[in-house]
Formats: C-alpha cells, structure tokens, sequence
C-alpha cells in the first residue's frame, strides 16, 4: 500500500553532492501527511562535516518525487 495506518506515507529525503554521490540521508521511515520541517547539520553519513558548496536534495514518496538545489555556506 502506498500509505500506511494513519495516513502515513513512506519518506524519503537524501541529500547528494554535484557528482550525484550520497551525502546524508536525513529521512528515511513513515511520516504523517502535512508540512515538515528538516535541518541538515552540514555532515555526511560518516559525521563528518562537508565542505561549502552545491549540494542536491531529494524528496520522495510513493506519489511525489523532488530534487532541489541548495548551496551549502559555512
């Protein structure tokens, strides 16, 4: 089923670098309908933190698919 009991839906939100290689997952599991609000802390998988620059960010569900840009400013 494409959304679960409650109304939640399965979500995804990754965050990528310009060579398309993933930097951080920041969402992964069943969220409610409705507006979210997610901070990145600026580091990778790893805890690592990245350096400045252009980063991607996809968000998925099972009808919605979105990838943005963002510049990441230290």
């Amino acid at each position: 089923p494409e959304t679960g009991p409650g109304g939640k839906a399965r979500v995804s939100l990754v965050v990528y670098d310009v060579r398309g290689a993933q930097v951080r997952e920041l969402v992964s599991g069943e969220a409610p309908a409705g507006k979210h609000v997610v901070e990145w802390n600026g580091r990778n998988d790893a805890g690592e933190l990245v350096g400045s620059g252009v980063y991607f960010y996809r968000l998925k569900t099972p009808q919605f698919v979105d990838t943005r840009k963002m510049v990441l400013v230290k």
